[in-house]
């Protein structure tokens, strides 16, 4: 079945038929032709035979010498009677002749002979000798009589039929040669005519799978010469729409992936989901009802073709999902949506960061405020009347001045840090003196908290850096430990350069819960304040901090445990 819907078995049936069917039909149209051509002339002698005869008996004298003479000249292979008044003039008895002039007796065609004196012939089938015969019966009126007379000639015809089969023999012989020849001819025709066709099939089905294809040859000018050009010039056009497509969506698939925003797509009917890494850790992070509320803000965009807004919250993230309508013509207007995903993790801690920093700040500047306003109004009023009180009085107007400073002053090193305006002074420090500085600054501080510090440092570390910002560094550090450690606790401070200078500053305070270390160094973040001694920061400190190790081209790290106390690391490369 696979060949009979091969092209070239069809085009050859079809030439194969075409041509059969004409020689079949031209067979049938010669062989009656020459049928009715020798029936025809044949009937044509037996009349010029008959007038022969009729001037042979109107010439003669003696009728009985003119019919003999007549039918030595007839008969053979023509058959005659001669009958006068229906009455053969031959006594002599023949079966065959009997029979013909029975015919004409009895055959109503033949009454014109004798009634109109018209001739009349007729082809007509005759059992003689146990055979079938066909015989052409000519009946012929003759004047040579004084009563009604005629001539009757007949002739086998089956000596025709015998011709007329050995010409049908040599149709068919010949219709036959000429099928073959027709064969050769139509296989070789519809093979030369569809090769090319069959090379632009397979040609076809590579450039379907993909595969390159080489360029269809061709040497005819013909139609299909041009089915071959155009194909070619298709194919050319394909492969280069390819190439610029496949060239846009490896452009594509880059850009995607390198947004720091997801992207997914949802019921666009592509090959593959459009999803970059982003989208996938999205997914992977939000759990099920939270994927249900996703999809179900897919349906409602596919639904009013608008775009949606979803916000979607975890642990430790915080993502807004912009959902937007796509339609694809292309695709019998088949919609889809692409949703656009933003980690708004930073921004939203950073806003609830400033929040909270705007209410700090305020609460922190409230206080000294209240107190400086207060305590100046309470000596403005004379309500202070001994020198003692007094002296309290300013003491405490002192330390919340010295208060606002210090928060001004951190808020002034976060706005320089921002705008890179720092400068730094680098010389050579040695840093057990350093250390020893800062541990004289919280000298108080650890002999009312009965708190252990030891330092660890060669007295001949030296390293290059701006002493007065490592200074506040330090302090910082230390002023925390002290902040996050109970009565008895210990701090160690140690100190080791080579190629890089190393400070650990290990306390064994109350540490500091894991969920907060990632987020220990951003701006205006403070740990849960319950578990402080004393007055809480802003949150800036360790900002500060941060900023100033990473201008001296180092970095600082946090490590800690709930109850086992906390270590932080600065690493300073030599400069």
């Amino acid at each position: 079945m696979h060949y009979l819907n091969s092209i070239v078995i069809k085009l050859w049936f079809t030439i194969i038929l075409i041509v059969t069917t004409v020689l079949i039909i031209l067979s049938v149209a010669l062989v009656g032709f020459f049928n009715s051509y020798f029936i025809s002339e044949t009937g044509k002698t037996l009349y010029q035979q008959a007038n022969k005869i009729e001037s042979i008996l109107m010439s003669r004298h003696n009728q009985s010498d003119a019919i003999d003479y007549v039918k030595e000249l007839i008969e053979n292979p023509a058959g005659l009677v001669i009958i006068e008044n229906k009455k053969q003039l031959d006594d002599n008895y023949d079966e065959l002749k009997q029979i013909m002039v029975d015919e004409i007796h009895y055959n109503p065609s033949f009454k014109a002979v004798f009634e109109e004196n018209k001739h009349v012939t007729k082809m007509i089938n005759v059992n003689y000798q146990n055979e079938r015969h066909r015989y052409i019966l000519l009946g012929f009126p003759s004047q040579a009589f004084e009563d009604k007379g005629a001539i009757i000639l007949f002739q086998d015809i089956n000596s025709i039929s015998s011709t007329l089969q050995y010409v049908s023999i040599i149709i068919l012989v010949s219709a036959l040669v000429l099928i073959l020849l027709s064969t050769i001819f139509a296989f070789f025709l519809s093979n030369k005519i569809t090769k090319p066709l069959l090379m632009l099939k397979q040609s076809a089905f590579q450039v379907a799978r993909g595969e390159r294809s080489d360029k269809v040859k061709t040497t005819s000018r013909d139609e299909i010469g041009e089915l071959t050009v155009a194909f070619n010039k298709m194919e050319s056009d394909i492969r280069s729409n390819i190439a610029s497509i496949e060239t846009e969506r490896n452009l594509r698939d880059k850009l995607i992936n390198a947004m720091a925003d997801g992207v997914l797509s949802y019921e666009l009917d592509i090959d593959q989901q459009l999803m970059n890494p982003m989208a996938e850790r999205f997914l992977d992070i939000i759990d099920s009802g939270q994927h249900d509320e996703l999809q179900q803000t897919f349906n409602e965009v596919l639904k009013d073709n608008m775009t949606k807004v979803l916000e979607v919250s975890t642990k430790n993230h915080f993502f807004v999902v912009i959902v937007s309508p796509v339609r694809r013509a292309a695709l019998n207007n088949k919609s889809g949506a692409v949703a656009l995903i933003r980690d708004m993790t930073e921004e939203h801690r950073n806003d609830e960061m400033k929040k909270r920093f705007v209410a700090d700040v305020s609460h922190e500047l409230r206080t000294p405020i209240q107190m400086l306003q207060g305590y100046t109004e309470a000596l403005l009023d004379d309500i202070v009347e001994t020198p003692e009180e007094q002296k309290e009085f300013l003491n405490i107007i002192l330390d919340e001045s010295k208060r606002l400073n210090r928060l001004v002053n951190e808020l002034l090193n976060v706005a320089r840090f921002d705008a890179g305006d720092v400068r730094m002074e680098i010389k050579e420090v040695n840093i057990h003196t350093l250390l020893l500085k800062v541990k004289a600054t919280f000298n108080q501080a650890i002999v009312e908290n009965d708190i252990q510090v030891t330092i660890q440092a060669a007295p001949s570390l030296n390293w290059h850096l701006d002493e007065d910002k490592m200074i506040q560094v330090l302090t910082n550090l230390m002023d925390n430990a002290i902040r996050y450690t109970h009565r008895g606790d210990s701090i160690e401070i140690v100190a080791e350069g080579h190629e890089t200078l190393m400070i650990q500053m290990n306390d064994s305070g109350v540490g500091i819960d894991e969920q907060h270390l990632p987020h220990l160094f951003d701006r205006f973040y403070k740990v849960d304040e319950a578990r402080t001694r004393g007055k809480n920061g802003t949150g800036l400190g360790l900002f500060i901090v941060k900023s100033i190790i990473e201008s001296h081209g180092g970095t600082i790290s946090a490590e800690s445990k709930k109850g086992e106390g906390t270590t932080f690391t600065i690493l300073i490369p030599y400069r």
